[in-house]
């Protein structure tokens, strides 16, 4: 994990929510050979790239899941026992 952006994102996360959090990172990859097939069974050849997602987590008591991003100037709130519509952005 970059150490920077894992710092500035640990930071960003106590300020906003005054715990600390644990860091995950998800390596990005690309299909050079079939998109979708993987899980039905189909021939892929997958490739990492150097891109990856971030995130900062804690767990809550309350139900509820808070996001927001570092890229995005949206953020979402909302609870795990109501359905929530899409709203066509990252959230």
């Amino acid at each position: 994990m970059n150490r920077e952006l894992a710092a500035a994102l640990a930071r960003s996360f106590r300020e906003a929510y005054g715990r600390e959090p644990t860091l995950f990172r998800a390596p990005g990859r690309v299909n050079l050979i079939g998109e979708h097939t993987d899980y039905n069974e189909g021939f892929v050849l997958p490739a990492a790239i150097d891109l990856a997602t971030y995130v900062a987590v804690a767990p809550r008591q309350d139900r509820r899941l808070t996001a927001t991003s570092l890229q995005f100037d949206q953020a979402l709130d909302c609870s795990l026992d109501e359905p929530r519509a899409r709203v066509g952005d990252w959230r």
